[in-house]
């Protein structure tokens, strides 16, 4: 068993909320943050490829591309994110705001999720996994998508091809779940040794804040150029949840040939790109 499961080292520490002399300053709208980066990320916000660092605020449908170190991210001491190296996440939902959900749609790596008192919901392309407060720590790639439920009750769930979850798991006794290509479910049980091994070492650790980070949310992202197709490429195939927007999102980059090209090569027969790489008049002629 992981050395997080056996005890707790504590809640995370609370924001102090600083002290003023006179007539408060006005206050900035909350946001996520990425707090603790020992690299910068690869950010790709929009239809364009950012570089972000720590201090940087963190909005809705951001993807976060971590490279040989990890990151993390808070919306408060309710709400912690940490990534592992080498893994690729969109931010569905992070807001400051207590209550709101924490979604997380994670196409490759590792990813460790703390929700006090807030629903959370990691997806990967072959599993769903819910919880209604806790902490889960949570592998995508490989076909070996797997969940670790270092506290709290959760729900994991098989993700089929098109993104279809099915029947739910409970898992009240069992801490492990990961995906058997001949079941329909996931399979539960211990973490075996390869999971365990190949996790994070800071994973096994309780996430807490990180200290008071410099301009925290006033930090702009770097842009570097707008987004090819091969940065974004595996989104596009993906059967994640985040799919149902990248037409609307990436359809400005249309305008590139050589993106065009390549998306059309590979996605221009599905649903959701046809319509608009190969739209057709009434009487049936092709526009292209």
């Amino acid at each position: 068993m992981l050395a997080a499961a056996a005890a707790r080292a504590g809640e995370p520490a609370g924001e102090g909320a600083p002290a003023g002399r006179g007539q408060a300053a006005p206050q900035t709208a909350p946001r996520a943050v990425l707090t603790l980066a020992d690299q910068p990320l690869r950010m790709i916000r929009g239809a364009a490829v950012y570089k972000a660092g720590g201090g940087v605020a963190v909005q809705k449908d951001d993807i976060l591309e971590t490279g040989d170190a990890g990151a993390q991210v808070e919306a408060g001491a309710d709400a912690i994110v940490a990534l592992g190296p080498h893994s690729r996440v969109l931010v569905a939902g992070l807001a400051p705001a207590a209550g709101s959900a924490v979604e997380m749609e994670l196409l490759q790596g590792w990813i460790k999720v703390y929700a006090k008192g807030r629903r959370a919901v990691v997806v990967t392309p072959a599993l769903q996994v819910a919880l209604a407060s806790g902490s889960t720590i949570v592998h995508a790639g490989g076909g070996q998508d797997a969940v670790f439920a270092e506290e709290g009750e959760q729900q994991v769930a098989r993700v089929d091809d098109k993104g279809k979850a099915g029947a739910l798991l409970t898992m009240p006794a069992a801490p492990y779940a990961g995906v058997d290509a001949g079941k329909p479910q996931p399979v539960a049980g211990r973490p075996p040794h390869a999971f365990v091994g190949a996790m994070p070492p800071p994973f096994r650790d309780h996430l807490a804040q990180a200290p008071a980070v410099k301009n925290a949310g006033k930090v702009p992202p770097s842009k570097e150029r707008e987004a090819d197709f091969a940065d974004v490429d595996d989104w596009l195939a993906s059967a994640l949840p985040a799919r149902r927007r990248f037409v609307a999102r990436f359809r400005p980059r249309l305008s590139d040939p050589g993106f065009r090209k390549q998306l059309d090569r590979a996605l221009g027969q599905s649903a959701d790109w046809k319509p608009v790489l190969h739209p057709v008049r009434p009487s049936g002629g092709s526009l292209f």
